[in-house]
């Protein structure tokens, strides 16, 4: 058979031309695929160039193509398709989520943009085509009949390299593992998959660096504070069979390691180029034990000896086998920066059906020596904590209302929620089939979006989600799981809530001048608060410019929210006896005098078994108070449910306290 894509005789161009239009604008990555097809392609003397179209406008796609391919003149263009959505639900709703992160809604589309790609390509040139990548190889054959490439590659490209001449001649192509090919009658075979393991050979290249220095722009590389971290492989491949993750079925159920001696020649590459970040590229670095992750460890502490910049590294990290504290100390002493896969939950049932390879026990240990030892650490050095999120995948398939009450429980008892700013939680699976069907339970949930909105059935092609069944039976639908996981992220699992109280907006919302006036003038109770800056104003003129102040700010004049608090406190502390028989009446005795040691969770679950509603509260609250004006009790109850950002539902309180 002749080579239907011959070279042109005296041709200097490359072997292969890398591109990509899968990249996730609102997480651009350099891709780690053009960094290691180009070193397998090297490996076996074939040159490459590369080039990622995230930055360059549609409008100008045409011309940027074809100038790229007037310079580079490849034998074959390799499409990388790196995912097919975003995995996110919050990207393909209907509507902007509560609680979500800000995105613009309905606008990643790879597969679309691949497929446009490809048309553009076809305009241009006769190069025959190749698609490959990690979400290519979730749904290959589906793939190769909407994109109509005239080879695909399944997994890694080792092998396809390596018979380039042949494939591009058409030569033996059936006995080439991992390679996809088109037949005359545009039938698609799809070889014998095998899995290989990590380059034994360093990746990067001056090229290659100049490459991604370009992609990002050199201060987020090798600035004072860099942003990016530059990705080198260190195991390949997966035993476990967590239900939402497709990593076994791309990169195999055995997981190798690569060695490391390539490793550390690639991050001492880098380093030695002034790159201070590192993520080591695995689905987790402590697959049944914790040897490599040590050996590493020591590795880096031996490369940053003496090194005036040390470099950072971070990967993906299991909470079982767990670490002690003198380990998590080491590791941080190495510069190691741990980052976990979202927990699913706190509840080992929970945990069970979602076939991760941990419990609650060894997330929570981890979680607490993780943070304790860091912060430790951080002081000891004078170094700032960080901003912290606490993200979970509270929304998986098989979470129920005992998940969620389980989970936000132990949150409370450890008092998680005051250490991290913010939080994330993953309200819905993104549903795969792993070859034994769709994942997650049941499967009759799962829904498919299109560009448009809704399809009528499930095509795994487009984005796929399912929320939790029982949790929308429990809460009526999947918009009332996304508000009420807005409500549990701020309020309790992060102090997100705290953070943007208005206490200058309370006292006006719920007092008037004539009554703080009045309340200012009488002398507090014993044990009530006493602020300094409170006592100076009301020295001053009785407190009667504070309280202007205070309700009647000028524009532009800065938030005394501090402030108001602190009025607020010394007026609740004007009539401690109605304030406590009034929080007593509502199950919260003695919460005044301990109101910082209570949590929100424990708040709210005492007020909900008792009450249906914040009005039931107020009611009993006012009954409660005795004779004389009840403002003042009322402003205290008030002030605890403001704080607390209590909401008292039926449907929510057999969720947050279910037994």
């Amino acid at each position: 058979m002749s080579d239907p894509y011959s070279a042109t005789p005296g041709r200097q161009g490359v072997d292969l031309l890398l591109l990509s239009a899968s990249n996730y604008p609102a997480l651009p990555i350099y891709p780690y695929a053009f960094v290691q097809v180009s070193a397998v392609a090297a490996h076996h003397g074939l040159t490459t160039a590369r080039f990622d179209l995230l930055r360059t406008p549609k409008s100008e796609w045409r011309p940027a193509l074809a100038a790229t391919l007037e310079r580079t003149d490849p034998r074959l263009i390799g499409i990388h398709l790196r995912q097919l959505d975003s995995i996110f639900i919050w990207n393909y709703a209907d509507a902007d989520l509560p609680g979500a992160p800000p995105v613009r809604r309905n606008s990643y589309w790879p597969m679309h943009e691949t497929e446009e790609l490809i048309g553009i390509l076809r305009e241009l040139t006769d190069t025959p085509v190749m698609l490959g990548g990690f979400g290519f190889t979730t749904r290959p054959q589906a793939l190769l009949e909407r994109l109509r490439p005239e080879f695909g590659v399944v997994g890694e490209p080792d092998e396809i390299l390596g018979r380039f001449d042949d494939v591009l001649a058409g030569r033996g192509l059936d006995g080439i593992a991992n390679l996809a090919h088109r037949h005359d009658d545009s039938r698609y075979t799809v070889n014998e998959r095998v899995f290989l393991p990590p380059a034994e050979h360093p990746e990067y290249t001056e090229e290659i660096l100049r490459d991604l220095l370009e992609f990002y722009g050199p201060e987020r590389v090798l600035g004072p504070e860099p942003e990016v971290h530059v990705p080198v492989e260190v195991q390949r491949g997966c035993p476990y069979r967590c239900y939402f993750c497709t990593e076994p079925m791309v990169k195999g159920r055995r997981h190798r390691v690569r060695n490391p001696d390539a490793v550390m020649a690639d991050i001492r590459f880098l380093a030695d180029r002034g790159v201070t970040r590192i993520w080591l590229v695995c689905s987790e670095i402590n697959v049944g034990r914790n040897t490599l992750l040590f050996e590493l460890a020591e590795r880096m502490r031996e490369l940053n000896r003496d090194r005036p910049r040390p470099v950072h590294w971070t990967c993906y990290l299991l909470p079982n086998p767990p670490l002690g504290r003198a380990e998590i100390r080491l590791l941080l002493e190495s510069e190691f920066e741990p980052s976990w896969n979202q927990f699913g939950s706190y509840d080992d049932a929970n945990l069970k059906r979602t076939r991760v390879p941990y419990r609650a026990r060894h997330a929570i240990q981890a979680q607490v020596s993780w943070l304790e030892e860091e912060q430790e650490f951080r002081r000891e050095r004078g170094l700032p904590l960080p901003p912290r999120r606490l993200d979970m995948f509270l929304g998986n398939s098989y979470a129920t209302p005992d998940t969620v009450a389980t989970t936000l429980r132990a949150v409370s008892d450890l008092r998680l929620a005051e250490r991290f700013e913010d939080s994330l939680i993953t309200r819905a699976t993104r549903v795969f089939d792993l070859g034994e069907g769709l994942t997650g339970e049941p499967a009759a949930a799962a829904y498919s979006v299109g560009p448009h909105g809704r399809l009528d059935t499930v095509d795994l092609l487009y984005p796929t989600f399912s929320y939790p069944p029982a949790l929308v039976a429990a809460l009526g639908d999947a918009r009332a799981v996304d508000e009420f996981f807005a409500h549990v992220e701020a309020t309790y699992l992060s102090r997100a809530h705290r953070s943007r109280l208005d206490w200058q907006a309370f006292l006006a919302r719920h007092t008037s001048a004539g009554e703080l006036a009045d309340w200012c003038a009488r002398p507090p109770g014993h044990g009530a608060p006493d602020d300094a800056r409170v006592r100076a104003e009301l020295a001053a003129d009785g407190g009667a410019a504070l309280v202007e102040r205070l309700l009647a700010p000028a524009p532009g004049a800065e938030p005394e929210g501090p402030l108001a608090r602190a009025l607020l406190e010394l007026v609740v502390g004007t009539e401690l006896p109605s304030v406590r028989a009034a929080l007593a009446a509502i199950g919260l005795p003695g919460y005044w005098e301990d109101r910082t040691g209570r949590t929100a969770y424990e708040v709210c679950a005492e007020l909900a078994a008792r009450f249906d509603s914040v009005e039931e509260v107020l009611t009993a609250a006012r009954a409660a108070a005795g004779p004389g004006d009840p403002a003042v009790p009322l402003l205290a109850v008030r002030y605890c449910l403001y704080d607390n950002n209590v909401v008292l539902r039926p449907d929510y309180s057999r969720v947050l306290f279910a037994s």
